[in-house]
């Protein structure tokens, strides 16, 4: 019967492309009861060769796999069935449970575990013990060519003899022959041409007795040269680099044949299945897959253990499997809305989804396609760092915004194990450059310094936090300068205030002591006697007036009527007798004035003595004052300086927390600087672990080192801001190299060897007078970073600065250290082949990103058919394009036949190209 597979699609859902799989693939079965190893599961009952049995062995089996983490099975058993009957085949069932059977929960086994290839592993006639390998098929096989096969290699003998395993009758060579007759006779092929299905072969536990630097040790170059076995498992307590050691034939046999090692558990039980394990990287479950994964076992093969100080060896910490880790990665992006260049396609679906792979993914496609708009889109829609040139930041600004974005465009990304309410460049902290930018980070410091803080692994986060705390330790001392600066201003008020206050108390001390008191008096009583002068000059004048009008008015007349009748009442006085009265009201006025005037004069007599009694004692006071250096008018000034000698105490206080506050804050600044000098000296020791491993990683061909403080555009900003027409002109005369640290500016001022650092003596007293307090507080507050320089050997061995290369030059330096870096946010490159050349490509760029396998997410717009094929693209995205339109036209790795097509027509210049090249190469 015909083996159809059943499609399991939550793979390719899951992890677009090529994905990592944890594979098991030398599993026994209990088809080796007879041999005595292999054991039933303890809670199954029943004879082995009972159908029901078998088929509960079968879940067993698979439910042990899965729940061990193993997505790829090679079921190895040294015999393919435990009785005479095609239907006790135990790994036969195993595949169809695998294929068609559901798990306990519902779930496909085929969802849970990847691939399960049937094989077997027979001993074959070489050696004293026999040459134990390793056969695997594609289960489309079937069962009934599975057990032929088997058959066919052992010859016709029976596996087992008195519970001991026997020899095949055949050579590993004459196996080999025949089997690739059956495979050749007996293997329909598709309508592709491509075989329906294929096998592999494996060399189990090499260093044992039965294995194959055993058993082979005469033989073991002429296999080789016969490129049959795709890989060698390694010794339970061994990695390669143990395997190969003293072995320099095996290491050129494996590298000329492209063979692998692996770990398997030789498992007997299925509760070791897993147990001993390696990490593949598979398109497809199949076993032309599994092959190409052993051919380039450099980007997909990764063994699952390191050994530990101990000895022990242990399971890697971070497997490659995405799914496993936290690394982040672009699963997919969609973009919709029909106005938008990747908002519809030719075929009429609405907008487009580009599913990338966690590992390398190549964007194809001719020109004007869309691969850099792609690229700028995301870059913009992330809100990546533009680039720091101002023109292509314009143009990445140009793509991502007005075409990618374009036209109401929707986008939508799918970053799995993220926070989908993170902000985006969170969600995909991706890593941009255009081959454009690459060729000028050469002239951004800061971007060097970053290439190299993440280039080691185990200093990047320090690196990274000291440097955080350096910014706002910058912050923090540039802030407490602009404070010193207030407090020094609020100081000297303070200082002022109380100085007045002083000078006040002083002078009333001093006004006392000089008799400006009796003086005081004296004007005190002076001015009284002038005021009464005053008075008394008022009072005459007065009299005068009234003694005037008594001597001007006449009595008047009374008539004699009227008198009579006046006098017949008998009250009235006589009109003469009132003349008399008024005549000696005269008399006493005048008497009156006459007293007023002399005592007037007495008056103004004692008036006059005073006045002078006062000057003389105003003379005597501004002498005794002018003695004390005091300036008698001030006296005038009295009652004010009493009110701020009054003061005095409160402007002490305010004087004393004055002085308090500065002098604590000035400790809290010197502080800061110390802290800031420390973490400097700190941050160097990690650049210098850092730059050693730049020079053991690139043997001497890269090479970096420190500038000491030379990044001045801090400085310079400082500088500037003085505003000095002289002191600017001298900043600008100084080359880069002779240019002070702020320290240096320092020291020299302090020194007053200004001289030294080029100054003329007119510009060093402009300089010494700019520089007053406060802004020796700013310039102290100045840190100028360290500047990392690289350099590149050149072919005469001489090395050239990072600056100083041509184009493609930096390209490929800064790239070797791009791709070096243990930097695990994705990294995005738009078309770097253009300034690349092939030696580089392939002896540096290539090697390095399949290493990064499993370790950080790749996506290469590229023409370059290299970095896309021999790269080992996971995930190729061919794009096509109208005038204003866009869309992914395949997408797949490179297994798929129509991916690869892509890549021929697309990047290989077309079948006939290709072909014609191979003639021409004679290869």
């Amino acid at each position: 019967m015909k083996f159809v597979r059943q499609e399991a699609k939550n793979w390719a859902n899951d992890v677009p492309g090529a994905r990592w799989l944890k594979a098991d693939l030398h599993v026994h079965t209990i088809d080796d009861l007879p041999g005595g190893r292999a054991k039933m599961p303890s809670d199954i009952r029943g004879g082995a060769q009972d159908s029901n049995v078998i088929e509960a062995y079968a879940r067993k089996f698979l439910q042990s796999a899965a729940g061990n983490g193993v997505q790829v099975l090679g079921v190895t058993p040294h015999s393919p069935r435990i009785g005479d009957a095609v239907e006790t085949s135990a790994v036969w069932r195993i595949v169809e449970e695998w294929n068609s059977g559901v798990d306990d929960d519902g779930v496909p086994f085929r969802k849970k575990v990847y691939a399960v290839f049937p094989g077997f592993e027979p001993a074959l006639n070489d050696g004293k013990s026999g040459l134990h390998l390793l056969f695997l098929f594609d289960p489309e096989i079937g069962r009934a060519n599975y057990l032929k096969a088997f058959d066919l290699v052992m010859g016709g003998v029976s596996p087992w003899s008195n519970n001991k395993l026997r020899m095949s009758n055949k050579s590993a060579e004459e196996a080999f022959r025949d089997l690739q007759e059956f495979h050749l006779r007996e293997c329909p092929k598709t309508r592709d041409g491509d075989f329906e299905w294929s096998y592999i072969k494996l060399a189990p536990h090499i260093d044992s007795d039965k294995g194959l630097l055993e058993a082979q040790k005469a033989q073991v170059l002429e296999l080789f040269r016969h490129d049959e076995v795709a890989a060698l498992e390694l010794g339970d307590h061994k990695l390669p680099e143990d395997t190969i050691e003293n072995r320099e034939w095996l290491r050129e046999g494996m590298a000329a044949h492209r063979q692998a090692f692996l770990h398997g558990t030789d498992a007997y039980t299925v509760d070791d299945i897993g147990k001993r394990h390696t990490w593949v990287k598979l398109a497809s479950p199949r076993i032309e897959a599994l092959r190409q994964a052993f051919i380039a076992s450099d980007s997909r093969v990764r063994i699952g253990f390191r050994r530990e100080e101990n000895g022990e060896l242990k399971e890697i910490p971070n497997p490659p499997d995405v799914t496993l880790n936290k690394r982040p990665w672009l699963k997919s992006v969609t973009v919709s809305g029909k106005a938008s260049f990747f908002g519809a396609s030719d075929d009429g679906e609405q907008g487009s989804r580009f599913h990338f792979s966690p590992d390398l993914t190549c964007v194809i496609g001719g020109s004007m396609t869309g691969k850099s708009t792609l690229l700028d889109g995301l870059r913009v829609y992330v809100a990546a760092p533009l680039p720091h040139d101002n023109n292509v930041r314009l143009q990445v600004e140009e793509r991502g915004k007005n075409r990618f974005l374009s036209g109401s465009a929707q986008v939508a990304l799918d970053c799995p194990g993220r926070d989908p309410t993170a902000p985006l460049g969170e969600q995909w902290p991706a890593v941009f450059y255009t081959q454009t930018e690459l060729q000028r980070l050469a002239q951004n410091s800061e971007a060097v310094e970053d290439v190299l803080a993440r280039l080691v692994a185990s200093e990047t986060q320090g690196i990274m936090d000291r440097e955080k705390r350096l910014g706002m330790l910058d912050a923090e001392l540039t802030r407490a300068a602009s404070r010193l600066a207030k407090l020094s201003d609020d100081l000297a008020d303070a200082e002022q205030a109380f100085q007045r206050s002083q000078r006040a108390s002083d002078e009333l001390a001093a006004f006392s002591d000089a008799g400006v008191e009796k003086l005081n008096r004296a004007s005190s009583d002076t001015s009284r006697w002038n005021d009464f002068v005053e008075t008394a000059a008022g009072l005459s004048r007065n009299l005068d007036r009234l003694l005037d009008g008594v001597g001007q008015t006449d009595i008047p007349e009374i008539g004699e009527g009227s008198g009579g009748a006046l006098s017949a009442s008998g009250g009235t006085a006589s009109v003469n007798d009132l003349r008399a009265r008024w005549g000696r009201i005269g008399d006493l006025l005048t008497s009156a004035r006459g007293e007023l005037g002399a005592a007037n004069a007495d008056v103004k007599a004692l008036s006059d003595e005073l006045e002078a009694h006062e000057a003389s004692l105003r003379v005597q006071v501004d002498r005794d004052l002018a003695a004390r250096g005091l300036d008698g008018a001030r006296i005038n000034q009295l009652q004010e300086l009493t009110a701020q000698a009054s003061l005095l105490e409160s402007y002490q206080a305010h004087l004393d927390n004055s002085k308090d506050t500065l002098e604590s804050a000035e400790r809290a600044f010197h502080a800061l600087r110390d802290e800031r000098k420390v973490l400097v000296e700190h941050q160097r020791r990690a650049f210098n672990r850092v730059i050693e491993t730049v020079h053991a990683q690139f043997h001497g061909r890269i090479k970096a080192r420190r500038l000491d403080e030379g990044r001045k555009e801090n400085l310079d900003r400082f500088i500037r801001s003085l505003n000095q027409r002289g002191i600017t002109r001298w900043w600008n005369d100084l080359m880069n190299e002779e240019m002070p640290t702020p320290d240096g500016l320092l020291g020299a001022l302090d020194a007053d060897a200004l001289s030294g650092v080029g100054m003329s003596q007119a510009v060093q007293r402009t300089f010494q007078d700019q520089i007053t307090q406060p802004k020796r507080w700013g310039l102290e507050a100045v840190r100028c970073r360290d500047e990392y320089a690289l350099e590149f050997k050149m072919d005469d061995g001489r090395y050239r600065r990072l600056r100083s290369l041509s184009g493609g030059q930096r390209v490929n330096l800064l790239l070797s250290l791009l791709l070096e870096t243990e930097d695990e946010r994705p990294l995005v490159i738009d078309q770097p082949e253009d300034e690349l050349d092939n030696r580089f490509l392939f002896e540096t760029m290539l090697p390095a990103l399949k290493r990064l396998k499993g370790r950080r997410q790749i996506i290469v717009a590229t023409h370059n058919a290299n970095i896309v094929v021999n790269g080992d693209a996971d995930q190729v995205i061919q794009l096509e394009a109208t005038a204003d339109r866009g869309h992914v036209a395949r997408s797949g790795a490179i297994e798929d036949p129509a991916v690869r097509d892509a890549i021929v027509r697309t990047v290989d210049g077309g079948g006939e190209a290709f072909r014609l090249r191979h003639l021409k190469y004679g290869f």
